[in-house]
């Protein structure tokens, strides 16, 4: 039985595999966009009902707070499914550089800062529909401790990149910087 061939098929079938994240990406852009007509209709029947005077202004900021959180979720959706399309499909989408996905660490970079945007508006809507009871302690506290672990994970990350792109430059400069004359043994 020959190597090569058995080899051959089996790393075929495990590349095509990749594809099958299409059937996940569909899902999630259909969940994108499900939320996002959601909110958007929702925003305009706020609207609506404050343009009717049926909505007090404290109420109206705390809906509209919340359309803006679903409009996050949204948007972390959308975040995922075009990450998982670049890392397993087509890494050549156009996109801003800020969204650009080529790596699982990007996707988590984004996906974390993205979250600890969603739970800061989460927070806020809270705060803004606040009856007085003790609840919002306990959503603050727990909102504040995902986002400084969250923080620290983004931290940590952009310092171990950074720490990488030094060593690459040192690296690259030590192996074409020309040799010091006065430091030859001649």
């Amino acid at each position: 039985m020959a190597e090569g061939t058995t080899g051959t098929g089996v790393q075929r079938l495990i590349g095509f595999s990749r594809y099958f994240i299409i059937v996940d990406v569909i899902g999630l852009f259909a969940a994108f966009m499900a939320l996002m007509v959601s909110s958007v209709w929702a925003t305009f029947v706020v609207i609506a009902q404050a343009i009717a005077g049926d909505v007090a202004q404290k109420e109206l900021v705390g809906k509209l707070v919340q359309q803006a959180d679903t409009a996050l979720l949204a948007t972390v959706l959308y975040v995922i499914a075009l990450g998982l399309y670049s890392l397993f499909v087509d890494d050549d989408i156009p996109m801003p550089p800020w969204l650009q996905i080529h790596h699982l660490d990007d996707l988590k970079q984004l996906l974390a800062a993205v979250v600890v945007v969603v739970l800061g508006v989460l927070f806020l809507g809270f705060a803004l529909t606040w009856t007085g009871g003790p609840e919002l302690l306990t959503v603050g506290l727990a909102c504040g401790a995902v986002i400084a672990a969250l923080s620290f994970f983004l931290w940590q990350s952009a310092h171990e990149h950074g720490r990488g792109a030094v060593d690459q430059e040192a690296a690259a400069d030590l192996t074409s910087a020309p040799p010091d004359p006065e430091s030859s043994p001649l």
